[in-house]
């Protein structure tokens, strides 16, 4: 996905204020992985659990690197089987650190992000029920911790993520959600994941990833996207994904230039992915490539670039799909095909994802899209 928004579900517990032996080496294999350094991160992470077996975040960050590094070469059912292997492995062992070590919060943090994490398999699967479920097993745990500590900042972003969620969720999942006591709303959701991304220690890679997500497929704020991508690509430049959100923001703001500039950049540095990485990215970048070409109303190229994203399309997670289904129709409908439009803007409902694409799909659906 690309990632997508659960990617590294209720990772923000990775380091707080609080510091155990070994941080700096998790620290360091952590960055790698972020980095695309896969077998440099799997190395260093590797090790630190042999010299540093009781530090609180060493096993999940194992997991959730060993997950990235299958993400970048496997495919998509073999990334959901690596995921529920290593978690299999690291839930025992923080079982019995939580008992070794009853007073330090951030055990049970760990434990309750490793449990939380399951439910990134059903999400991609669209299970919307099951996703949740999974997700409280882990959550009721995070939020016993978080009230019981309130100055952890790095615990606002598992919080934010579940109330957004289950904002956006239907009535059964938020009556299901008001059982915990919790509020499901997505602006009180957003406003809990700002909070990690300004001001925590760790969280903010996560947080900033999640919102810059948000901001630009769902929440359709291009400017707010824009100011948490440029974060991430300046801390972590050989992160393709954020490179691709960053690109998508430029575009929509109106920084043509800069958008053109990134494209070359991307189109150039493409060879340095791994096979599957291109699978992937590639038809992303072609889709950023009608995007622009749209903006700028040469339509036929838009529409052979945007035709080009979706016959090649291989993500985990369609919520580019949809929009790149919603941009053919745009096309269409100003090029005179309404029948083709109406047929593009059928595909982007059939995806049924939580992105903003599916009301605009809908919306032209009834009435043509025009430029004012």
């Amino acid at each position: 996905m690309a990632r997508a928004l659960f990617l590294f579900l209720l990772i923000s517990t990775i380091f707080s204020q609080t510091t155990h032996k070994g941080d700096d080496l998790v620290k360091e294999g952590a960055f790698a992985f972020y980095n695309y350094e896969y077998d440099r991160a799997l190395e260093i992470l590797s090790r630190a659990r042999k010299e540093h077996p009781d530090h609180p975040g060493v096993h999940f960050i194992w997991a959730a690197a060993s997950w990235t590094k299958s993400l970048a070469y496997d495919p998509v059912d073999t990334t959901h089987k690596v995921l529920e292997k290593v978690l299999a492995d690291v839930i025992p062992i923080y079982d019995r650190l939580v008992k070794k070590y009853p007073y330090d919060p951030y055990y049970r943090l760990f434990q309750g992000s490793s449990i939380g994490l399951t439910a990134r398999v059903t999400l991609a699967k669209k299970k919307w029920l099951a996703t949740l479920l999974r997700a409280y097993k882990g959550f009721v745990i995070i939020t016993d911790v978080a009230e019981k500590n309130p100055d952890m900042m790095d615990g606002r972003l598992p919080l934010g993520i579940v109330q957004y969620y289950s904002g956006m969720g239907n009535v059964v999942i938020q009556w299901a959600v008001s059982l915990y006591g919790l509020n499901a709303s997505t602006e009180s959701g957003l406003n809990q994941m700002i909070l990690a991304a300004d001001n925590s220690n760790w969280a903010w890679v996560e947080a900033n990833g999640i919102l810059s997500f948000l901001y630009l497929w769902v929440e359709d704020d291009p400017v707010l996207a824009g100011k948490h991508s440029r974060k991430l690509v300046e801390t972590f430049p050989n992160n393709y994904y954020y490179h691709i959100m960053s690109l998508e923001a430029m575009i929509k703001i109106g920084r043509f230039d800069a958008a053109w500039e990134l494209i070359e950049n991307l189109t150039s540095t493409a060879e340095r992915l791994t096979p599957r990485q291109r699978e992937w990215y590639l038809p992303y970048l072609e889709y950023e490539k009608a995007l622009l070409m749209f903006e700028q109303k040469e339509y036929g190229l838009a529409l052979f670039h945007v035709q080009d994203a979706i016959n090649n399309y291989s993500g985990e997670l369609d919520v580019i799909l949809g929009f790149a289904y919603l941009l053919q129709g745009k096309i269409k409908d100003l090029t005179g095909d309404r029948a083709g439009a109406k047929s593009s803007y059928r595909s982007c409902l059939n995806l049924d994802n939580f992105s903003s694409a599916m009301s605009s799909a809908n919306q032209y659906l009834n009435r043509p899209f025009f430029v004012p």
